[in-house]
């Protein structure tokens, strides 16, 4: 079932922080942090100026086997992710088990987390509940049928075709409106449909068989399995072709489009609207945009033309794949998705552990009930408070850097500055917690309760839609090892998640945090000002606050990073997307500069530390934050579907375009680490 879009937070804060003056012990159970310079993570026989990424992260990519239930493992993240899901399980043990009666929502958690680790009783209900959301398809007799099943589906939050959440007015990011994107796609992406690069045909062979065995485990009849599955492949192909690519959709300018809804019932006027609405619980909503005009217009296309049994066919199909997916069918439907997901897409061994599953699931469904407790227990201020002051050294960095740039204007400089001073930050924990009230989770059935979350979260968005907008609200959850910037409320999002060690680590010298962490709140600032920020003003209003000549200027340099990023193979034959990574990639690079000039206007320094001193503890404090190992499949999806580059990529890309890399290690000019001077990039 889908992450929430913009997750808000609805209660006190004050009463689960009051008593809380430090942070206790990690749990035993939890990981160990690797030093903050690893020595046995090198590989010594490479010069760092040939090759930095290997010669930072080389000896642990030869020690390292990524698990068997994993596509990739990552040196940071899932040292970080394992502890946490580690004590995120403890509290839902806790819970559960009813010693958590005090902590709000606490009776949620322990009974969503038991229905869901309670496997024998998902085998015994079997396909009892599916059928029974089965025969409500079934049921369909006429267009007016069908447009309420699919109100009834999305209501449970099974999105598909239409995406559907609150979002922003472009024009006035005051206005929440309601969005309808593009989606309804079983592949990872349009390019899996309507492409034959790669290994897409074989891709759709297997996913092909995939379907056709799932329908057979489902007790269809072979025949009437076929019909069906064939039935799927027409509407997604017809989906697919419509869609825009990923980095279409990386443009704000061609996504954000306030139609409403008399311009909704113009794009596909067969739908009924007001009805589909109705069916939501939200009839009153007006004020509508779309992301992908086309898209709209496709399902508006099927909905009067496609055959009703090939619409049964296709919402059949996405209830049955999004519940194996959620783990809420028997194991022979898991390990079946299990088996086509690992071939085509992961390259993983093993089934994810239940349990962890279970973290996953559970903090999607009630993520800020869990995480109040998680930060209760586990963050305490002082991570809070460095942040907070590391925040501002690197926003001052960047206001420093605004000011010296030859290449911005003064009118264009002048709203750069009123930008990043409106910057909004956010540390650790929301100020308000969401209320969980209104969800109904029952102990006996995983799956009424995955509805019940997807309609929680349906309902929540929806009911966003014409009300004033919360600025207060979160996007991550607090255990999220993640952070973001958001275009539309100008907005930098710390979650209290990545904030240990080894991304942020008291134990470490200045310099280590400033080159991990301090590049991870550069990086998002950044963002604020890549090729897709640079469009929103400070107030989060989609508007070109730029002279012609800063523009063209910024396109150009911009263009610098996309073709070098395009020079790069993630494997043999498989090109990095340049465009696609391009904002990515330009937040890595200023994010680097920033964290760097925040370190040296802070005078943070001191001796050696395993043969490295202060200037290359940076730089390798911010490489082995990044070491990371892929399995080929992986890779192989990232490279379609992932607006970031791979670890090697965003740790050598970068660097070699750093003069004070260069300097820090005496890199020669010539050497493949130092981009020579004319293809030198350089945005922010």
């Amino acid at each position: 079932m889908p992450r929430s879009t913009l997750p808000a937070a609805v209660l006190a804060l004050a009463a689960a922080l009051g008593s809380c003056t430090r942070a206790p012990p990690r749990s035993s159970a939890a990981a160990e942090a690797p030093p903050p310079i690893d020595p046995a993570a090198l590989d010594r026989s490479v010069d760092p100026c040939d090759d930095f990424y290997q010669f930072a992260c080389g000896g642990w990519i030869a020690h390292t086997e990524i698990p068997p239930d994993r596509s990739s493992w990552h040196r940071s993240f899932a040292v970080i992710h394992e502890q946490n899901i580690q004590e995120l399980r403890e509290i839902l043990e806790a819970a559960a088990a009813g010693r958590m009666s005090s902590e709000p929502f606490a009776d949620k958690l322990g009974d969503f987390w038991a229905s869901c680790m309670d496997e024998a009783a998902v085998e015994s209900h079997g396909l009892e509940d599916l059928r029974a959301e089965w025969a409500r398809i079934d049921a369909i007799r006429d267009r007016a049928g069908l447009v309420d099943v699919l109100g009834h589906l999305h209501a449970a939050g099974i999105l598909d075709p239409l995406r559907l959440f609150a979002g922003q007015d472009p024009k006035d990011a005051t206005q929440v409106v309601l969005t309808i994107a593009q989606g309804g796609l079983s592949l990872p992406d349009r390019d899996y449909w309507v492409s034959d690069q790669g290994k897409n045909p074989e891709i759709r062979r297997d996913f092909s068989a995939h379907m056709r065995r799932m329908l057979g485990l489902a007790a269809l009849a072979p025949a009437d399995a076929e019909a069906q599955a064939s039935a799927v492949e027409r509407m997604e192909r017809s989906l697919a072709a419509s869609q825009f690519t990923r980095t279409e959709m990386r443009d704000p300018l061609r996504t954000n489009n306030r139609v409403d809804r008399s311009g909704l019932e113009r794009l596909a006027p067969a739908v009924p609207w007001a009805r589909l609405l109705d069916d939501l619980g939200h009839p009153d909503i007006t004020a509508v945009k779309v992301t992908t005009p086309r898209f709209i217009e496709e399902v508006g296309r099927l909905f009067a033309g496609a055959p009703l049994d090939d619409w049964k066919a296709y919402l059949r199909w996405h209830l049955l794949a999004g519940m194996a997916e959620a783990r809420a069918l028997p194991r022979t439907f898991v390990d079946e998705r299990f088996r086509f997901q690992s071939k085509a897409f992961t390259g993983a061994k093993e089934l994810l552990p239940r349990w962890k599953h279970c973290v996953d699931a559970t903090d999607d469904a009630l993520g800020f009930a869990l995480g109040r407790i998680y930060v209760k227990l586990h963050f305490g201020p002082e991570a809070k408070e460095r942040t907070t002051r590391l925040v501002d050294e690197i926003e001052k960095a960047m206001a420093r850097d605004l000011a010296a740039l030859s290449w911005m204007d003064g009118p264009t400089r002048r709203n750069a500055d009123e930008k990043l001073a409106a910057v909004a930050n956010k540390v650790g924990y929301p100020e308000r917690w969401r209320d969980y009230g209104s969800m109904k989770v029952e102990r006996s059935s995983y799956f009424r309760n995955v509805l019940a979350a997807g309609s929680f979260e349906v309902n929540r968005q929806l009911a966003k839609v014409g009300k004033p907008l919360d600025r207060t609200e979160w996007g991550m959850t607090p255990p999220t090892v993640n952070a973001y910037y958001r275009g539309t409320l100008n907005e930098m999002v710390f979650p209290a998640g990545i904030l240990q060690p080894p991304f942020w680590n008291r134990a470490a010298p200045e310099p280590v945090n400033y080159g991990a962490i301090g590049m991870v709140v550069g990086h998002e600032l950044t963002h604020g000002f890549d090729d897709s920020g640079r469009r929103y003003d400070a107030r989060g209003n989609l508007t070109d606050w730029w002279t012609p000549e800063a523009s063209r200027e910024f396109e150009r340099r911009a263009g610098c990073v996309a073709d070098q990023f395009a020079e790069y193979e993630s494997v043999p034959g498989v090109r990095l997307n340049g465009r696609l990574t391009l904002g990515e990639n330009i937040a890595d690079l200023g994010g680097l500069k920033l964290a760097h000039a925040a370190m040296q206007a802070a005078h943070a320094g001191g001796g050696s530390v395993a043969g490295f001193d202060a200037e290359q503890q940076f730089f390798m404090g911010f490489a082995q934050a990044w070491c990371s190992k892929y399995r080929e499949e992986d890779l192989r999806r990232r490279a379609v579907t992932d607006p970031h580059s791979p670890a090697k990529q965003r740790v050598n890309g970068p660097l070699s375009n750093l003069p004070s890399f260069a300097a820090a290690f005496r890199c020669a000019e010539g050497r493949p680490m130092v981009r020579p001077a004319t293809r030198r990039c350089e945005v922010w």
